[in-house]
């Protein structure tokens, strides 16, 4: 019987050369894929942050109808000694356009006329997503905890100083009312900004009207007519500016119901106060606007439309963006808006 010998088959493999030439060839592609999905990732972030936006702005718009005012952003006497100092820490705008967020079960526990620091820590933990920026953080992240920090305050004189405050932890969040700018104050000068001052924008501070000592409704409305600018070139609601390294840290990101707690829900623009122009600016005051949104900070205007603006806006413009009626003619051909 006649045997054949058959040939062995050779098994293909790759040489150690070959192998790295295919992992330098992957990862070359990951390296060029990387920044395209990271770039798909951060419009999503920003397609939901100005949905936020909407969202915040409509519901605010909705409570101007309901109360023919938009709300107070917070209570806050002119000073110390008059009828209407009666305020403590009374919750915040935030908690008001609860019911038109959808979140009417969380705005019927609170007391828009009792203590901040009163109310349950559920609730003063609260967080909606609709106050939350995706690019900075999520929900869950968005809490601040009690215990001491530094303040600053500023007199009519223009001599400052720092005070402790024993701080009650709650929520916090990224969006802040449009309080105008450095004007308006009852001294007319931007050292008593601080001090009780209504504002210049559209969601501003009130004074209470006071009953028996407590307060029980706000005097200051502003309405929808006293925004001679225009509606579409008012601001009412921004994103906030908090360094990339105090997230949830008072008094640049403090408890978002406090009405005591000025910068946590609510902020100014113009003379000397621009927009920061991203999250490691620190040339911006505790008060100003900002995103982490490259090149761009998201606002809801008093129509409720979303534009982006320019961080390299001018000063008089964004001062004029956030002014209710200064009679500026803003151009929205300009460079400032997207």
């Amino acid at each position: 019987m006649t045997q054949h010998n058959r040939p062995v088959a050779v098994r293909a493999a790759f040489t150690l050369v070959e192998l790295l030439v295919v992992i330098a060839i992957i990862a070359s592609l990951v390296g060029l894929m990387l920044p395209a999905v990271q770039q798909a990732r951060e419009s999503a972030r920003l397609s939901q942050c100005k949905s936020h936006l909407r969202n915040m702005g409509l519901a605010t718009l909705q409570l101007h109808e309901a109360s023919t005012a938009f709300p107070p952003a917070r209570l806050r006497a002119r000073n110390d000694y008059d009828e209407n100092a009666c305020e403590t820490t009374q919750p915040s705008w935030l908690v008001r356009i609860m019911p038109y967020l959808e979140e009417a079960d969380a705005a019927d526990r609170w007391n828009l006329y009792a203590g901040y620091e009163s109310h349950d820590q559920q609730d003063r933990e609260f967080v909606p997503a609709v106050y939350i920026c995706p690019s900075r953080r999520g929900p869950s992240e968005a809490i601040v905890p009690s215990g001491e920090y530094e303040q600053p305050y500023f007199f009519p004189c223009g001599c400052s100083g720092t005070e402790i405050v024993q701080l009650v932890g709650g929520a916090v969040g990224d969006y802040a009312a449009n309080h105008g700018d450095y004007t308006g104050s009852p001294f007319d000068d931007e050292f008593s900004y601080w001090r009780g001052g209504n504002g210049t924008g559209v969601i501003v501070s009130s004074r209470p009207i006071c009953r028996e000592g407590r307060p029980v409704g706000w005097l200051d409305k502003v309405q929808m007519k006293d925004l001679t600018d225009g509606v579409s070139k008012t601001a009412l609601v921004g994103e906030m500016h908090v360094p990339h390294d105090r997230l949830s840290e008072a008094p640049e990101n403090g408890p978002m119901y406090n009405g005591r707690d000025l910068p946590a829900f609510a902020r100014i623009g113009g003379y000397g106060i621009g927009i920061a122009r991203g999250p490691n600016d620190d040339s911006v005051p505790v008060i100003g606007f900002g995103s982490w949104h490259e090149g761009v900070c998201p606002f809801v205007m008093a129509d409720g439309a979303v534009r982006l603006v320019s961080v390299e806006i001018d000063t008089e413009t964004l001062g004029s963006l956030c002014r209710r009626n200064d009679s500026f003619q803003l151009d929205y051909t300009s460079y400032t808006f997207y």
